[in-house]
């Protein structure tokens, strides 16, 4: 156990891991001093220096120092142990000595860092694992309309650590890339481009005949002028008679899966409209 510790005992070995440390110091106490400057500046010109920046910027400024601290360790722990064994092998007379307890020095932090410092390595290699999986299969892709757990929406990113999608109400969801081995998801789409899609309607059960003939001719009018409806695929309407209500169902195919929302939008308000021109009376969904 002594040899081992006098092995790792050198200058070489002191130097790799007190750069690794102090760089990090270093970064820290630059931004530090950066936001200190900015903040007496403007203190002096009389404005509080509290808020700073927007929200917007101060974020920017957060993402910048990640970025750049990360930057900093990943170049000096890859970096640092190939230029010092240089600097041993042109200065050491027991070069072999030190290489050897660089090489191991950074071997170990390696596997420290993989698999019990940070879960980044584990992540990114099950992502990326997941990405090309799916991208051989076409199982999902980037334009998909999908659901991921309870989120449903445009998948708009796809990469090795996340998965981005981007709702109806215009919110962003992302999940981990690795975490897509665990959660249970649906694609409308599969690679293609447009989607099925199901509207129900729902009509008192006391509607007269002539009232339930003028709904269901307005609505395939309406089916078949809609320009993101795709013509090429059967249209369907499809009648159920529930305790309370009449339930008439729209089944179509959106041309682009992505204007899914728009045509359910365009479609409500349209029959809305004729229900109220027509005097047709509607029903809630309860069965």
């Amino acid at each position: 156990m002594e040899e081992l510790i006098k092995y790792f005992q050198n200058i070489y070995v002191a130097v790799y891991v007190g750069l690794l440390i102090a760089s990090q110091f270093v970064v820290l106490a630059i931004f530090t001093l950066v936001k200190t400057q900015r903040k007496a500046a403007r203190s002096k010109a009389g404005l509080s220096e509290h808020k700073v920046l927007s929200h917007s910027n101060e974020l920017a400024q957060h993402r910048q120092f990640t970025k750049v601290q990360a930057w900093v360790f990943i170049c000096q722990f890859f970096c640092l142990p190939i230029l010092l064994c240089v600097i041993a092998y042109l200065m050491s007379e027991e070069s072999k000595d030190i290489i050897d307890s660089l090489t191991i020095s950074f071997l170990l932090m390696f596997f420290w860092l993989t698999f019990v410092g940070t879960d980044a390595l584990k992540s990114l290699l099950s992502g990326f694992a997941f990405k090309v999986l799916t991208g051989f299969n076409k199982t999902i892709q980037v334009g998909d309309v999908m659901q991921i757990a309870d989120c449903k929406g445009e998948l708009i990113s796809l990469d090795s650590f996340h998965a981005q999608l981007k709702q109806s109400n215009g919110y962003i969801v992302t999940f981990p890339t690795a975490d897509m081995w665990h959660l249970r998801f649906a694609s409308a789409t599969s690679g293609s481009a447009n989607a099925p899609c199901e509207i129900p309607f729902y009509l008192a059960s006391s509607i007269f005949a002539d009232k339930l003939q003028i709904f269901e001719r307005r609505l395939w009018n309406e089916l078949q002028n809609s320009r993101y409806v795709d013509l090429s695929e059967p249209i369907k309407i499809n009648f159920k008679q529930n305790e309370g209500n009449i339930q008439i169902s729209a089944i179509v195919h959106v041309a682009l899966a992505r204007n899914e929302p728009l045509f359910r939008s365009e479609l409500y308000r349209a029959m809305l409209l004729i229900c109220a021109k027509e005097n047709i009376e509607l029903a809630n969904n309860e069965s």
